[in-house]
């Protein structure tokens, strides 16, 4: 008798005659390493034994992407995205997208556990990037246990000395915080500012601090010395219930600066909103940009708006990161070592507007 739709055997039946997980018989399916030679032979024996035949979609080398957004409330997550996109769409694979956190929608946020996990794996995923999502060792370790490739973008807690960063089936990629932060300063000081704020409004994760690191260093090189009074609070130093949003912080810490005695000539703000809240602070006071005050933002997100001024900026390659992260997740789906697992991509400096020599 012919077999209808609903009775075609299915994983789960390999994988209790195998004797082994959904997710092992899944990895074996989908050609990911992790597995025994035995246990293959095993899950392969029990396909036949079955009549198990895989839905295109979980053929090998064919599973999806999985990508995990913090949020998509910022243009670097969606010109991240564009470059997900191109290098998936060139690589013949498809991208599955989900997003922790949904303002407004009225839901608690994703939380990711093991139990996702196992449900990624089970569909046939081959591997997820993370884009500015925390890594927790615990999700490494179960990403390995089930055969999946696993990529960070810019991770808040920055590849650190714990497993994490150890892992061989574990990848971050991103750009180079510290040097963007050198090249933010240096224009600044060969504009010959000595009076310059560091404005971030972001809470302080890693690539805030190597930021602030190259921002100290290009000061100590030029022999300014290091006034913290010129330092603003980050977002992460407000009370949670008060906490202002990240434009609004780097308004009100750079409109602290402009109050003291001796105030800067300068800003660098560490991301482009940031850079817009210190430009409002400066034109509430009167003040006029970059006649009286330069400001330098981060990441180039907003090149293509319009603006009466318009913004000086480090330029991350947001589009290469999304691109490399695709690439490197199927590498390490197929059982190739990357020729990184810690990726640092150039930053640049793209000089506008809103810089301009200090005035005697």
């Amino acid at each position: 008798m012919a077999r209808t739709p609903d009775s075609r055997p299915t994983l789960d039946a390999v994988a209790a005659l195998a004797g082994v997980s959904k997710a092992t018989a899944s990895k074996v399916l989908n050609g990911r390493p992790g597995s025994s030679e035995a246990t293959r032979e095993r899950v392969e024996r029990a396909m036949t034994q079955v009549g198990y035949t895989p839905l295109s979609r979980e053929r090998p080398g064919r599973g999806p992407v999985h990508v995990v957004f913090d949020t998509l409330v910022n243009l670097y997550s969606m010109k991240v995205l564009e470059g997900l996109v191109a290098a998936s769409r060139g690589a013949g694979v498809d991208l599955v997208t989900t997003v922790l956190r949904v303002p407004g929608d009225g839901q608690e946020p994703l939380v990711l556990d093991r139990a996702w996990v196992q449900s990624i794996t089970s569909r046939g995923h081959q591997g997820v990037v993370l884009v500015t999502t925390r890594v927790e060792p615990w999700l490494v370790a179960a990403c390995r246990e089930s055969g999946l490739a696993l990529v960070a973008v810019d991770p808040p807690s920055g590849p650190n000395a714990s497993a994490a960063s150890l892992d061989a089936s574990f990848a971050s990629i991103g750009s180079n915080h510290f040097a963007g932060g050198l090249q933010a300063t240096e224009h600044l000081i060969a504009l010959g500012h000595r009076r310059i704020g560091f404005v971030s409004g972001h809470p302080a994760g890693a690539d805030e601090r190597e930021r602030f690191g190259g921002y100290r260093d290009a000061l100590a090189a030029a022999g300014i010395v290091d006034d913290s009074e010129l330092i603003g609070e980050p977002l992460g130093a407000w009370p949670v219930d008060a906490a202002p949003s990240s434009l609004d912080a780097a308004e009100l810490e750079t409109a602290r600066l402009l109050a003291l005695a001796d105030p800067p000539t300068a800003v660098f703000a560490t991301n482009d909103g940031a850079a817009f809240g210190a430009i409002r602070a400066v034109v509430a006071r009167g003040l006029r940009v970059p006649d009286d005050v330069s400001v330098i933002g981060y990441d180039d997100t907003y090149s293509a708006m319009p603006m009466p001024t318009t913004l000086s900026t480090i330029r991350t390659p947001m589009r290469e990161i999304g691109r490399l992260a695709v690439e490197t997740v199927l590498r390490l789906a197929s059982g190739t070592a990357p020729s990184s697992h810690h990726v640092k991509l150039a930053t640049s400096l793209v000089a506008r507007e809103s810089t301009a020599p200090r005035r005697p």
